[in-house]
């Protein structure tokens, strides 16, 4: 049974009402019993918000941050940490080539800052890695750094290759659908959501899929996508197939590979036509590509036609391109959104 908790004034008119069954009015009318009500009241407030409290706790759907991590520690979950960003800086010489030290930092601002993890090549070209963990410290090239500690014959760095890698500490929401999925599927040595969770505890991944036999008996692939839903890099791919090798112990062959990109193509026409109600339906559309394209699926046109018109400013659109539902050719195939053409 549910824990159904009153408020304070509940508490306090039965607490009231007990009391009148017990004492008359007289006895009342001269006793601090009025003061001694509301005192036991608020503390018994008190005791229900904290069994409310606690029962949230007990259950990976509704526990807190702390509650939620020591609930998935019992599974051998854990939070993912945010990786740092890593690139190339080209320091600036105000004159001759200077030697510029392992370990410079070089910034952005007074948060985004970046050290130096080799010291600069011939062409002042130099590893960096940022301070801190976060996808905030990714850089594209040409962006300007500065020294917050001068160095003699510098006059600044720029991004020379972009500074990317850098992922988010992974959020209470991303960690209790883990949890919630290890709770539901329980291990079973190799099943299909054994891999997809095995993948999903990597750094970086944020989709994974898995198809048992694909490659020939034996074999299980599995395909992933990085946390922004994007086709990962060949080091996350490489990171996800060593780290469910080392979890695997039953005799399958393991191929962890990126899907292939199928873009759909639309042709639409709308009323009322506006640039705002355009930029409103591309965002429905590809909100439909992300919850519902996987691997070898299928995306039905009449849950695009429902996105779109239940945007508010919509009367009518007309769909004319596809004209049926949209089929991936085959397991290794992933449906994306393409371009948009707007037809009067």
């Amino acid at each position: 049974m549910a824990t159904l908790r009153p408020s304070l004034n509940d508490i306090i008119t039965r607490i009231e009402n007990d009391a009148r069954a017990r004492l008359d009015t007289e006895e009342l009318r001269r006793s601090d019993l009025a003061v001694f009500i509301r005192v036991i009241a608020g503390a018994s407030h008190a005791l229900y918000s904290a069994i409310e409290f606690g029962r949230k706790q007990l259950f990976s759907d509704s526990a807190e941050t702390s509650y939620l991590e020591r609930l998935g520690s019992i599974y051998g979950i854990v939070r993912k940490q945010a990786t740092q960003s890593t690139g190339k800086v080209k320091f600036v010489y105000s004159s001759a080539v200077v030697d510029v030290a392992l370990g410079t930092i070089v910034q952005v601002d007074d948060e985004h800052q970046y050290i130096t993890t080799a010291s600069p090549d011939e062409d002042g070209i130099a590893e960096v890695r940022a301070v801190n963990g976060g996808s905030t410290y990714d850089l594209p090239v040409d962006t300007e750094l500065s020294l917050p500690n001068p160095v003699a014959g510098v006059t600044g760095a720029v991004v020379y290759e972009a500074i990317t890698g850098g992922e988010d500490e992974e959020t209470d929401e991303a960690l209790r659908e883990r949890v919630l999925a290890r709770t539901q599927n329980p291990p079973r040595q190799g099943t299909k959501e054994d891999y997809v969770a095995w993948a999903l505890e990597v750094e970086g991944v944020g989709y994974a899929w898995c198809f048992p036999k694909e490659m020939g008996e034996g074999t299980v692939t599995v395909r992933i996508l990085d946390t922004d839903g994007n086709i990962p890099t060949q080091d996350l791919i490489d990171a996800v197939q060593e780290h469910i090798e080392s979890k695997n112990d039953v005799l399958a062959t393991i191929y962890v590979v990126a899907p292939i990109e199928q873009t759909v193509n639309f042709t639409i026409e709308l009323t009322p036509d506006s640039l705002s109600l355009r930029d409103l339906v591309q965002s429905a559309i590809k909100e439909v590509f992300n919850e519902e394209a996987v691997p070898g699926g299928t995306i039905y046109l009449s849950h695009i036609n429902a996105a779109i018109s239940a945007i508010s400013s919509e009367e009518d659109h007309k769909i004319i391109t596809p004209d049926e539902d949209l089929v991936a050719d085959s397991n290794a195939h992933l449906l994306r959104l393409g371009e948009i053409t707007w037809q009067s």
